[in-house]
């Protein structure tokens, strides 16, 4: 049975009428947050175009030599590419032995597959070498590349690629999914502010979930209400944070800020409540700044990334209307 989630499948009946109709693009960017399950998605299409025997809707039969390979994780026709080590680039030496093997015959299958993910992990030569590649697609070959930061592609790749874009499912059928296919959802605390910070993403969510990241929401939620009130010291904190994920820690802090914005304007306008308005719009700003700093490609310095961070907060709040 295709192993497909509910929020994937108009994409995939997309997808399976290009391949009936024989308008596969040669390459295909799969967009969208973290935790919607793109890399299961990809690899599902592959094994759909290798397949020897797909069936009447041009799903993978499951049965074929090509199809048993695939599950097997040996298809000699198939490749996936991502960064040797966690966390870091994909080099230009993967991409060109891409290049040497999409030169072969295919072994088994009709097409060639190869699966790039992240994309945005790619260095700079790994990139101009993929661009060539693309420029001159070698036939019956698909290229499948996977990111959640499009932003950090370049524009020449992107612009060769046919956009696959996957979107968070509504707030109703992600709990719904969750409640059948997770049995401690409903015992889980924080869920609705999770949510957000998974950016409504579901198997995001489950991963926070098995993670006990409630707490740390919990934690940088006290921290945070300390610092407002002066009673945290912002070096001391920024050794404390050092723990939690960059992007992940500004995220909450942006909701919160966001949150108390929202209540404050429900709230009768006084002078305070103007002041107090401003200071959370400068957090706000200060809050961006820093996450457009973690999503560059710098090699900034976290530690000193977070104290700089918490020192201007800490200036901000200080400051008297």
């Amino acid at each position: 049975m295709l192993d497909l989630y509910p929020w994937q499948q108009s994409l995939w009946q997309q997808f399976l009428a290009a391949k009936n109709q024989q308008k596969l693009a040669h390459a295909i960017a799969l967009t969208g947050v973290d935790g919607l399950g793109k890399a299961q998605f990809a690899q599902q299409m592959a094994k759909a175009v290798l397949c020897l025997s797909p069936n009447e809707e041009g799903n993978a039969c499951g049965q074929c030599h090509s199809c048993q390979v695939f599950d097997a994780g040996n298809h000699p026709d198939h490749l996936d590419i991502e960064p040797e080590e966690a966390g870091k680039q994909i080099k230009i030496e993967q991409i060109r032995d891409l290049k040497e093997k999409q030169q072969l015959t295919p072994t088994i299958s009709t097409w060639k597959t190869v699966v790039i993910n992240p994309a945005y992990s790619m260095n700079v030569n790994a990139n101009n070498s993929l661009l060539k590649l693309l420029e001159e697609p070698e036939a019956n070959t698909l290229i499948i590349l996977i990111t959640s930061k499009p932003e950090r592609m370049p524009i020449t790749v992107k612009s060769r690629c046919q956009s696959m874009h996957f979107n968070a499912p509504e707030k109703e059928t992600c709990l719904k999914w969750l409640q059948q296919h997770y049995p401690n959802f409903n015992d889980a605390p924080l869920v609705d502010e999770l949510l957000q910070l998974a950016k409504g993403a579901p198997l995001k969510l489950i991963e926070m979930l098995e993670e006990n990241v409630g707490e740390q929401v919990t934690q940088i939620n006290t921290d945070f209400e300390q610092l407002i009130k002066l009673s945290q010291n912002p070096m001391q904190l920024a050794a404390a944070w050092m723990q939690y994920e960059p992007s992940q820690l500004m995220e909450q802090l942006y909701q919160n800020v966001h949150k108390r914005i929202v209540e404050l304007n429900k709230m009768p306008k006084t002078q305070q409540s103007d002041a107090q308005g401003k200071q959370y719009w400068q957090i706000a700003d200060c809050i961006v700044h820093t996450t457009k700093l973690i999503s560059s490609q710098n090699n900034l310095n976290k530690q000193l990334l977070l104290e700089g961070f918490l020192v201007e907060l800490s200036t901000i709040f200080h400051t008297k209307a």
